[in-house]
């Protein structure tokens, strides 16, 4: 059974979220008419802007690093509201997609979620593969948009 750990994150971790959102979008811009040289330079980008709109517009958040036997496998944002619980973020690298270390923290914000009596919302792209865990899990979608949903997991 995975058993994924989170910790802070620090200042440190700051290589390992980089090549967390290169290797996690590559697939995303492979079909791009760009060098890797650019892709990689649009990407890198693309995790500073992340950084910056996270930290300014979801203070109070917990950032965390997943863990897996102490090696760094994703990242989770949670903001624990006093109504509602929002699922800003988790990430996992692709090479550990698939394995259930997601579902494993999924499985304990919603079993945190559900004793505090609080609902989980969250927001997913259309072509996540993540959202068939969300609708195993419960979550139902109350807003659509172009390219992402809302949805929410009541206790």
């Amino acid at each position: 059974m995975i058993r994924p750990t989170i910790r802070p994150e620090t200042a440190e971790d700051d290589t390992f979220l980089r090549r967390l959102t290169i290797e996690g979008r590559w697939a995303e811009f492979a079909p791009l008419p760009l060098s890797d040289a650019h892709k990689r330079m649009l990407l890198e980008q693309q995790h500073l802007a992340r950084q910056h709109h996270y930290r300014t517009f979801y203070t109070g958040a917990d950032f965390s690093v997943i863990e897996l036997d102490g090696e760094p496998v994703g990242r989770l944002c949670l903001l624990r509201g006093a109504g509602d619980h929002l699922l800003v973020d988790i990430a996992v690298l692709p090479e550990r997609s698939g394995q259930g270390v997601g579902g494993a923290l999924l499985e304990s914000i919603l079993a945190e979620a559900a004793a505090l009596g609080r609902s989980v919302s969250l927001r997913v792209e259309h072509t996540n593969p993540a959202r068939r865990l969300y609708e195993r899990k419960g979550f139902r979608e109350t807003a659509r948009h172009e390219i992402d949903a809302e949805m929410v997991w009541r206790a």
